[in-house]
């Protein structure tokens, strides 16, 4: 029982070095040092074990993205919000929002760079960005409920409109006010509640 219990620990901590040393070399660029032989370098490892991992390029990304948003509390935004007013509720999303996307934007930035031109990339964000629709759904519904009216635009375009608003690649747009995510979360928070109304 000891000995599962240590090899279960060695093998997080395995992984948390992986995607460690993926994120490093995502941040460094370029692109192209990006594969799983420099991976498994960074992180001490052979190219078999990052294989055993995660199989592909495309799975240390999937897992890399995981645990930036897991670690960042990303994944428990909405449901974190529950005893807020649904206008508090939208300014800790977007302040939150705002925050990982300034702290990951080394990441990031590539990374919906490639998705272009790299269906696995494009697939993976888009995931992500159906579920971050999925969230900003649930909130839109609350907001207009506790109001007791409607907003001035049609439901989905205002939906369409708030997953564009505070999408990373309009928050990277920002340019140097995405170097100050308290501010930017401000002027999105604004053009948000005028949109909804």
């Amino acid at each position: 029982m000891r000995s599962q219990g240590k090899r279960a620990a060695s093998t997080a901590a395995t992984r948390r070095a992986l995607i460690d040393a993926a994120r490093e070399l995502l941040a460094e660029g370029p692109w192209s040092g990006f594969t799983l032989e420099a991976v498994a370098g960074r992180a001490g490892v052979t190219r078999v074990t990052v294989y055993n991992q995660v199989a592909s390029k495309a799975g240390l990304l999937d897992a890399v993205l995981t645990e930036l948003t897991e670690r960042a509390g990303m994944d428990r935004l909405l449901s974190s919000t529950q005893e807020m007013t649904p206008q508090q509720a939208l300014n800790f999303v977007i302040e939150h929002t705002c925050r990982f996307w300034h702290t990951e934007r080394a990441v990031l930035r590539p990374l919906f760079a490639h998705a272009a031109i790299d269906a696995d990339i494009a697939a993976n964000l888009a995931r992500r960005e159906q579920w971050r629709t999925d969230q900003f759904d649930a909130l839109l519904g609350r907001m207009l409920t506790a109001d007791h009216h409607q907003a001035v635009l049609p439901r989905d375009a205002v939906l369409a409109g708030m997953r564009a608003v505070t999408s990373f690649p309009a928050y990277d747009a920002l340019g140097g006010l995405a170097d100050e995510p308290d501010m930017a979360a401000r002027l999105i928070i604004h053009l948000l509640s005028s949109l909804i109304g």
